[in-house]
Protein backbone atom coordinates (compact mmCIF):
# COMPACT_ATOMS: atom_id res chain seq x y z
CA UNK A 1 0.00 0.00 0.00
CA UNK A 2 2.85 2.36 0.81
CA UNK A 3 4.41 1.80 -2.64
CA UNK A 4 1.05 2.39 -4.30
CA UNK A 5 0.60 5.63 -2.38
CA UNK A 6 4.07 6.91 -3.35
CA UNK A 7 3.41 6.04 -6.99
CA UNK A 8 0.14 7.92 -6.90
CA UNK A 9 1.83 11.01 -5.41
CA UNK A 10 4.59 10.90 -8.05
CA UNK A 11 2.07 10.67 -10.85
CA UNK A 12 0.16 13.57 -9.34
CA UNK A 13 3.28 15.74 -9.22
CA UNK A 14 4.10 14.88 -12.85
CA UNK A 15 0.57 15.77 -13.84
CA UNK A 16 0.90 19.14 -12.08
CA UNK A 17 4.31 19.86 -13.68
CA UNK A 18 3.23 19.10 -17.24
CA UNK A 19 0.96 22.13 -17.64
CA UNK A 20 3.71 24.36 -16.22
CA UNK A 21 6.24 23.03 -18.73
CA UNK A 22 3.76 23.36 -21.56
CA UNK A 23 3.02 26.90 -20.41
CA UNK A 24 6.70 27.85 -20.43
CA UNK A 25 7.16 26.32 -23.89
CA UNK A 26 4.13 28.20 -25.16
CA UNK A 27 5.50 31.42 -23.65
CA UNK A 28 8.85 30.99 -25.39
CA UNK A 29 7.11 30.23 -28.66
CA UNK A 30 4.95 33.34 -28.30
CA UNK A 31 8.05 35.44 -27.47
CA UNK A 32 9.81 34.15 -30.59
CA UNK A 33 6.72 34.98 -32.59
CA UNK A 34 6.69 38.55 -31.27
CA UNK A 35 10.38 39.09 -32.12
CA UNK A 36 10.05 37.41 -35.52
CA UNK A 37 7.11 39.66 -36.30
CA UNK A 38 9.04 42.74 -35.20
CA UNK A 39 12.05 41.79 -37.33
CA UNK A 40 9.76 41.14 -40.27
CA UNK A 41 8.30 44.63 -39.94
CA UNK A 42 11.77 46.15 -39.73
CA UNK A 43 12.75 44.31 -42.90
CA UNK A 44 9.73 45.70 -44.71
CA UNK A 45 10.62 49.22 -43.55
CA UNK A 46 14.18 48.77 -44.83
CA UNK A 47 13.03 47.36 -48.17
CA UNK A 48 10.71 50.34 -48.62
CA UNK A 49 12.82 53.21 -47.30
CA UNK A 50 16.39 51.90 -46.93
CA UNK A 51 18.52 53.03 -44.00
CA UNK A 52 16.79 56.44 -44.06
CA UNK A 53 13.75 54.79 -42.52
CA UNK A 54 15.65 54.04 -39.29
CA UNK A 55 17.11 55.97 -36.39
CA UNK A 56 20.66 55.06 -35.36
CA UNK A 57 19.49 52.63 -32.70
CA UNK A 58 16.97 51.00 -35.05
CA UNK A 59 19.60 50.60 -37.77
CA UNK A 60 22.00 48.97 -35.33
CA UNK A 61 19.19 46.77 -33.98
CA UNK A 62 18.31 45.69 -37.53
CA UNK A 63 21.93 44.76 -38.21
CA UNK A 64 22.38 42.90 -34.92
CA UNK A 65 19.37 40.77 -35.81
CA UNK A 66 21.42 39.05 -38.50
CA UNK A 67 24.12 38.14 -36.00
CA UNK A 68 21.81 37.27 -33.10
CA UNK A 69 18.82 35.51 -34.66
CA UNK A 70 16.92 34.98 -31.39
CA UNK A 71 15.68 37.38 -28.76
CA UNK A 72 15.22 41.14 -28.45
CA UNK A 73 18.41 42.93 -29.52
CA UNK A 74 17.02 46.45 -29.05
CA UNK A 75 18.44 46.77 -25.50
CA UNK A 76 21.87 45.67 -26.79
CA UNK A 77 21.75 48.29 -29.55
CA UNK A 78 20.98 50.94 -26.93
CA UNK A 79 23.84 49.76 -24.67
CA UNK A 80 26.35 49.83 -27.49
CA UNK A 81 25.45 53.37 -28.50
CA UNK A 82 25.22 54.66 -24.92
CA UNK A 83 28.46 53.09 -23.67
CA UNK A 84 30.61 53.67 -26.75
CA UNK A 85 29.19 57.01 -27.85
CA UNK A 86 27.64 56.70 -31.30
CA UNK A 87 27.67 54.58 -34.43
CA UNK A 88 31.14 55.69 -35.49
CA UNK A 89 32.52 54.59 -32.12
CA UNK A 90 30.69 51.24 -32.26
CA UNK A 91 32.08 50.35 -35.68
CA UNK A 92 35.52 51.76 -34.89
CA UNK A 93 35.97 50.01 -31.56
CA UNK A 94 38.44 47.13 -31.09
CA UNK A 95 37.07 43.71 -30.18
CA UNK A 96 38.40 44.03 -26.61
CA UNK A 97 36.29 47.15 -26.04
CA UNK A 98 33.20 45.77 -27.74
CA UNK A 99 33.17 42.63 -25.59
CA UNK A 100 33.08 44.74 -22.42
CA UNK A 101 29.53 45.69 -23.31
CA UNK A 102 27.04 43.32 -21.71
CA UNK A 103 25.59 40.95 -24.31
CA UNK A 104 28.47 41.26 -26.81
CA UNK A 105 30.39 38.02 -27.29
CA UNK A 106 33.49 37.65 -29.52
CA UNK A 107 31.36 36.54 -32.47
CA UNK A 108 29.14 39.62 -32.25
CA UNK A 109 32.19 41.86 -31.85
CA UNK A 110 33.80 40.33 -34.94
CA UNK A 111 30.55 40.83 -36.87
CA UNK A 112 30.51 44.53 -35.96
CA UNK A 113 34.17 44.93 -36.92
CA UNK A 114 33.82 43.23 -40.30
CA UNK A 115 31.30 45.85 -41.52
CA UNK A 116 33.77 48.80 -41.74
CA UNK A 117 36.54 46.43 -42.86
CA UNK A 118 34.39 45.28 -45.78
CA UNK A 119 33.48 48.87 -46.64
CA UNK A 120 37.15 49.90 -46.62
CA UNK A 121 38.00 46.96 -48.86
CA UNK A 122 35.26 47.99 -51.29
CA UNK A 123 36.51 51.57 -51.34
CA UNK A 124 40.08 50.37 -51.88
CA UNK A 125 38.92 48.18 -54.74
CA UNK A 126 37.16 51.14 -56.33
CA UNK A 127 40.26 53.32 -56.01
CA UNK A 128 42.47 50.60 -57.45
CA UNK A 129 40.13 50.11 -60.40
CA UNK A 130 40.43 53.79 -61.29
CA UNK A 131 44.11 54.31 -60.47
CA UNK A 132 46.93 54.11 -63.01
CA UNK A 133 50.57 54.37 -61.87
CA UNK A 134 52.64 55.21 -64.94
CA UNK A 135 55.46 57.21 -63.37
CA UNK A 136 57.45 57.86 -60.23
CA UNK A 137 55.42 61.04 -59.79
CA UNK A 138 52.13 59.10 -59.92
CA UNK A 139 53.40 56.63 -57.32
CA UNK A 140 54.84 59.38 -55.11
CA UNK A 141 51.61 61.37 -55.04
CA UNK A 142 49.56 58.29 -54.28
CA UNK A 143 51.86 57.23 -51.45
CA UNK A 144 52.05 60.69 -49.89
CA UNK A 145 48.26 60.71 -49.61
CA UNK A 146 48.21 57.19 -48.14
CA UNK A 147 51.16 56.82 -45.79
CA UNK A 148 52.77 60.24 -45.32
CA UNK A 149 51.07 60.87 -41.97
CA UNK A 150 51.84 57.55 -40.25
CA UNK A 151 53.80 57.86 -37.01
CA UNK A 152 55.33 54.39 -37.13
CA UNK A 153 57.27 52.70 -39.90
CA UNK A 154 55.17 50.53 -42.19
CA UNK A 155 55.85 48.75 -45.46
CA UNK A 156 53.41 48.48 -48.37
CA UNK A 157 53.22 46.83 -51.77
CA UNK A 158 51.61 48.35 -54.85
CA UNK A 159 50.77 45.65 -57.40
CA UNK A 160 50.32 46.68 -61.05
CA UNK A 161 49.14 44.91 -64.17
CA UNK A 162 50.71 45.16 -67.62
CA UNK A 163 48.93 48.44 -68.31
CA UNK A 164 50.21 49.93 -65.03
CA UNK A 165 46.78 49.82 -63.42
CA UNK A 166 46.81 49.45 -59.65
CA UNK A 167 45.54 45.99 -58.78
CA UNK A 168 46.18 46.04 -55.06
CA UNK A 169 47.68 48.19 -52.33
CA UNK A 170 48.31 46.47 -49.04
CA UNK A 171 50.26 46.82 -45.85
CA UNK A 172 52.93 44.15 -45.46
CA UNK A 173 54.49 44.86 -42.08
CA UNK A 174 55.16 47.41 -39.38
CA UNK A 175 58.70 48.24 -38.35
CA UNK A 176 61.95 48.46 -40.29
CA UNK A 177 62.09 46.93 -43.75
CA UNK A 178 64.45 43.99 -43.49
CA UNK A 179 64.41 40.22 -43.96
CA UNK A 180 63.31 39.72 -40.34
CA UNK A 181 60.32 42.08 -40.25
CA UNK A 182 59.40 41.49 -43.89
CA UNK A 183 60.38 38.02 -45.12
CA UNK A 184 60.69 37.80 -48.90
CA UNK A 185 58.04 35.07 -48.81
CA UNK A 186 55.41 37.56 -47.61
CA UNK A 187 56.34 40.01 -50.35
CA UNK A 188 56.15 37.33 -53.04
CA UNK A 189 52.81 35.98 -51.76
CA UNK A 190 51.24 39.44 -51.95
CA UNK A 191 52.47 39.96 -55.52
CA UNK A 192 51.24 36.54 -56.66
CA UNK A 193 47.85 36.97 -54.98
CA UNK A 194 47.32 40.19 -56.93
CA UNK A 195 48.47 38.53 -60.16
CA UNK A 196 50.89 41.43 -60.63
CA UNK A 197 53.28 41.88 -63.54
CA UNK A 198 55.19 44.59 -61.66
CA UNK A 199 55.25 45.89 -58.10
CA UNK A 200 56.36 48.95 -56.19
CA UNK A 201 57.64 48.50 -52.67
CA UNK A 202 57.10 51.45 -50.35
CA UNK A 203 57.73 52.32 -46.76
CA UNK A 204 57.75 55.41 -44.61
CA UNK A 205 60.36 56.96 -42.35
CA UNK A 206 58.86 58.67 -39.33
CA UNK A 207 61.65 61.24 -39.05
CA UNK A 208 64.87 62.30 -40.70
CA UNK A 209 65.57 62.46 -44.44
CA UNK A 210 63.72 60.19 -46.84
CA UNK A 211 66.93 58.43 -47.86
CA UNK A 212 67.43 54.64 -47.90
CA UNK A 213 69.73 52.96 -45.44
CA UNK A 214 72.30 50.36 -46.48
CA UNK A 215 69.86 47.73 -45.19
CA UNK A 216 67.04 49.20 -47.33
CA UNK A 217 69.20 48.97 -50.46
CA UNK A 218 70.35 45.42 -49.74
CA UNK A 219 66.83 44.22 -49.04
CA UNK A 220 65.50 45.87 -52.21
CA UNK A 221 68.12 44.31 -54.47
CA UNK A 222 67.43 40.87 -52.99
CA UNK A 223 63.69 41.31 -53.51
CA UNK A 224 64.22 42.39 -57.13
CA UNK A 225 66.28 39.28 -57.89
CA UNK A 226 63.72 36.96 -56.33
CA UNK A 227 60.75 38.56 -58.07
CA UNK A 228 62.58 38.39 -61.40
CA UNK A 229 62.62 34.58 -61.18
CA UNK A 230 58.79 34.75 -61.08
CA UNK A 231 58.58 37.16 -64.03
CA UNK A 232 57.51 39.99 -61.74
CA UNK A 233 59.39 43.26 -62.06
CA UNK A 234 60.23 45.38 -59.04
CA UNK A 235 59.59 48.76 -60.65
CA UNK A 236 60.61 50.87 -57.68
CA UNK A 237 61.11 51.18 -53.95
CA UNK A 238 59.85 54.50 -52.65
CA UNK A 239 60.60 55.94 -49.22
CA UNK A 240 58.17 58.49 -47.81
CA UNK A 241 58.87 61.00 -45.04
CA UNK A 242 56.12 63.50 -44.30
CA UNK A 243 55.47 65.27 -47.59
CA UNK A 244 58.66 64.12 -49.33
CA UNK A 245 59.53 60.91 -51.11
CA UNK A 246 62.63 59.27 -52.54
CA UNK A 247 62.67 56.87 -55.50
CA UNK A 248 65.38 54.21 -55.63
CA UNK A 249 64.59 53.84 -59.33
CA UNK A 250 65.45 57.44 -60.13
CA UNK A 251 68.62 57.23 -58.04
CA UNK A 252 69.87 54.15 -59.92
CA UNK A 253 69.79 51.85 -56.88
CA UNK A 254 67.78 49.16 -58.67
CA UNK A 255 69.50 46.59 -60.84
CA UNK A 256 67.21 47.52 -63.70
CA UNK A 257 69.03 48.55 -66.89
CA UNK A 258 68.05 52.01 -68.00
CA UNK A 259 66.00 52.78 -64.92
CA UNK A 260 68.31 55.42 -63.43
CA UNK A 261 66.89 58.86 -64.06
CA UNK A 262 63.83 57.41 -65.82
CA UNK A 263 60.58 58.85 -64.53
CA UNK A 264 58.16 56.51 -66.33
CA UNK A 265 57.58 52.93 -65.27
Amino acid sequence: MIESSEKTQTEARQTEEMPAEQSRAAGKKAERGIHDGHRGRMLQIYLKNGADGFSDVQLLEFLLGYCLPRGDVNPLAHRLLDELGGLHKVFGAPIELLTRVKGVNPRTAAFLQIIPALWNRCEQSKICAEQTIRSVQDAGRYLLSKIGAYREERAFLMSLDGRRRLLDFRELTRGQVNSVNLPYRKLVEAALMANATSVILAHNHTCGPSLPSREDISYTQGAAELLKTLNIRLADHILVTGQNYFSMRLSGMLDDPGSAGTERY
